[in-house]
């Protein structure tokens, strides 16, 4: 597995956005895109009401995977912005 790694200006701006500093502790400690609480998706929401490109960085960041682009938008779209619920979204079609 790779690990996504933001540059410090991208975590700096990050916090900016966020109101809050980005602990170390939140590098990459969620197994998949299941394990994002609702607070995760309110953080992504103010991000992605800022830049789309933060929210999405953001989300690879915290997956510590690099996923896709097309996944984490599709993800981005589907539940960040639409509300469709991350159970729903997971399924496969």
């Amino acid at each position: 597995m790779n690990k996504v790694v933001l540059s410090a200006e991208t975590i700096r701006k990050i916090g900016m956005v966020l109101g809050r500093n980005i602990p170390q502790s939140e590098e990459g400690n969620i197994e998949s895109f299941e394990g994002f609480s609702e607070a995760d998706l309110n953080d992504f929401r103010l991000l992605e009401s800022r830049s789309g490109v933060l929210a999405v960085s953001y989300i690879r960041y915290r997956l510590e995977k690099k996923e896709d682009l097309d996944i984490v938008v599709s993800f981005l779209a589907s539940v960040v912005l639409q509300g469709i619920s991350v159970q729903e979204w997971v399924k496969p079609r």
